[in-house]
């Protein structure tokens, strides 16, 4: 290993063990596809068009499957087959009295996006019979395109507590920036039970092409092969090169990551940003949800 090579290991493992994030790291430009941002706004006005009729069967064909509901507070509601998924219009109408709903589309808000996948947030209002809006807020999707088609896969709440005060948000902030890095610390010194202690399950992972795979418990892991890694890929360490909070409540914070793999020398082959939802079960703070983009940098082979 080179000397210099050496150095910037040693300072990048430093600012992972240290919390100190993104001060000397990796900076790829993202690009986003302004394609499948319009494909993921059409899919969600048809997603919302298609709720109005109050049928479970037609909002369905606007979804893909298996879909995910992540409310937070380390549950996550997963429905494999179609048939599986209801709306519960009923219960809307007799608990709230609703009639339907809309989507804020001067509020779409793309995050991230990729030819295959889209992760946006919208703001929604519900109505009563009487027209007046009885609800607004605002609800964070991924969408993907699977099979040619453009549909929703994951929702969750979008919109911060009212009364969440700059204190309490930045306590909470803390501890689920406090569990990433945990993550990486127990990954960089090949502790694969320690990775697994940092999640909530069930555990969601989502590749950038929209693979998907979900561990029930903690017995199902997933369990990073570290051997593998060291002989297929080189794979030497890993750095968090950004992580900033977009959405904050009391049991649940969207984290928009961007890691990177380094070979022994010093030399990084793989940059992918990423959201990670982590949550909290009772008093465990958990990474919940990993939903990778492209990579901007991978040399993964050459």
């Amino acid at each position: 290993m080179s000397r210099s090579g050496a150095a910037g290991i040693l300072a990048a493992f430093a600012l992972v063990a240290h919390g100190s994030i993104g001060d000397a790291q990796v900076r790829d430009a993202e690009v986003g596809d302004a394609a499948a941002e319009t494909a993921a706004r059409e899919a969600l006005d048809t997603f919302i068009t298609q709720w109005n009729t109050a049928e479970d069967a037609n909002l369905r064909r606007a979804m893909h499957f298996p879909f995910v509901t992540v409310p937070g507070g380390g549950a996550l509601v997963i429905d494999n087959e179609p048939d599986d998924f209801s709306a519960g219009f009923d219960q809307m109408r007799a608990s709230q009295g609703w009639n339907r709903s809309s989507f804020d589309f001067d509020s779409y808000r793309v995050v991230r996006s990729s030819p295959d996948k889209v992760h946006a947030e919208i703001g929604f209002s519900r109505y009563g019979a009487d027209g007046a809006a009885y609800m607004q807020s605002r609800v964070f999707y991924i969408v993907t395109k699977q099979d040619g088609r453009w549909g929703v896969k994951l929702r969750t709440s979008a919109a911060s507590p009212a009364d969440l005060e700059a204190d309490e948000r930045a306590e909470i902030v803390s501890a689920a920036r406090q569990t990433v890095l945990d993550f990486f610390t127990a990954f960089n010194a090949g502790d694969t039970e320690g990775t697994v202690r940092t999640l909530n399950h069930p555990h969601l992972f989502m590749t950038a092409t929209g693979g998907f795979s979900v561990a029930e418990s903690a017995g199902d892991g997933p369990r990073p092969n570290f051997v593998q890694m060291r002989q297929g890929e080189n794979w030497h360490m890993s750095t968090i090169d950004d992580l900033e909070a977009s959405i904050v409540t009391r049991d649940k914070v969207h984290g928009e990551l961007t890691f990177t793999r380094w070979h022994p020398d010093g030399t990084r082959y793989w940059t992918v940003p990423a959201l990670w939802i982590v949550t909290r079960a009772g008093d465990h703070w958990g990474i919940q949800v990993r939903s990778l983009m492209p990579a901007t940098f991978d040399v993964r082979g050459n």
